[in-house]
């Protein structure tokens, strides 16, 4: 799941995720860690798109119940996998992530 953190004032990451989505990429803008919108290529099998969104919104509405996990709840996973770790903000951008401090 990608998300692009798009602050209204920052026209860049709207170019980004627009050139994205030029790629084929479905983008989920979120803004304040909620989401907002996707853009989603033109043609695009729009049920994949909403399996997409309803994924995401059991995934938001699991974490706001339960809590998110924490980074390092996620690279546990990740090692229990034996896949190797993306990195923080690439996981930030998929998957709610609980602040640790």
């Amino acid at each position: 799941m990608d998300a692009e953190e798009l602050p209204v004032e920052d026209p860049a990451a709207l170019a980004r995720a627009i050139d994205r989505v030029a790629r084929g990429e479905v983008v989920h803008l979120v803004r304040d860690g909620r989401p907002v919108a996707d853009l989603v290529p033109a043609g695009a099998d729009s049920r994949a798109a909403q399996a997409q969104q309803a994924a995401r919104a059991i995934t938001q509405r699991m974490a706001d119940q339960f809590g998110a996990p924490t980074l390092a709840h996620y690279r546990r996973v990740y090692e229990s996998c034996g896949q190797p770790w993306p990195g923080d903000e690439e996981i930030r951008r998929r998957f709610p992530v609980a602040d640790a401090s």
